[in-house]
């Protein structure tokens, strides 16, 4: 998985080459699902300040970094998975969130806390332990029981606003954006805690990156809910 990672990242960059600093073509950004949310307003920051249009393709990290290695064309990579990165890179650590119980609003199953979870009697929605938010959810070494594991976090959120699952595990964030949830655990933030990193494919990928760390970037992260 790295070696390949490592072979696009290089074939990407010697395609970059003939563009110069100056150059801020438009650019191509993969992106974990859970930065739905937040990114397209890092992203109309970024074309103010630099005029470059960004797409933007979101997806799970594992899944994205599958397109990838069959030669999907990125400029920039942003993950909670570190494996998923090349070996020898560790990108920039560029923000971090935490994890958090949602239940469809007004919590028609009653839930008051982490033990749900492994309740049998009630539907129980994780991300699968392939994805960083389902790595986070084992870590939290709380019995579990679920009926469903999604690919993404935005998935667990669909399952639980639609009214599809009881009780799911998703970040703060996430929850945070959806009103067809609320969050009944935990009231303070706790760890495990996900850290994001974003890896520059190509010249244009590293500028975005860079922006990512720049002042206005931190405000607008920050403003949606993300810890430095």
């Amino acid at each position: 998985m790295r070696a390949g990672l490592t072979l696009i990242a290089a074939s990407l960059l010697v395609a970059g080459c003939g563009t110069s600093e100056g150059d801020e073509r438009d650019l191509t950004v993969f992106a974990a699902s859970s930065l739905t949310d937040v990114l397209p307003e890092l992203n109309d920051a970024y074309e103010a300040q630099t005029g470059s249009a960004v797409t933007l393709v979101f997806g799970g990290s594992n899944h994205l970094a599958a397109q990838l290695r069959d030669g999907a064309p990125a400029d920039a990579f942003l993950t909670a998975d570190l494996d998923l990165f090349p070996d020898g890179t560790t990108g920039l650590r560029f923000a971090s969130n935490r994890l958090v119980l949602a239940v469809p609003a007004g919590n028609p199953a009653g839930i008051s806390g982490p033990d749900a979870l492994a309740d049998e009697r009630l539907r129980v929605a994780v991300c699968a332990v392939e994805v960083p938010c389902g790595r986070a959810t084992r870590a939290l070494g709380i019995p579990l029981a679920p009926d469903t594991e999604e690919t993404s976090v935005r998935a667990v959120l669909s399952r639980v606003s639609l009214g599809e699952a009881d009780v799911g595990v998703v970040y703060a964030t996430d929850a945070a954006s959806e009103p067809g949830v609320e969050v009944v655990w935990p009231d303070a933030p706790s760890c495990p805690c996900v850290e994001y990193h974003a890896v520059p494919l190509t010249p244009a990928g590293d500028r975005f990156v860079a922006f990512l760390a720049s002042e206005t970037a931190v405000g607008i992260l920050r403003n949606n809910g993300f810890s430095e």
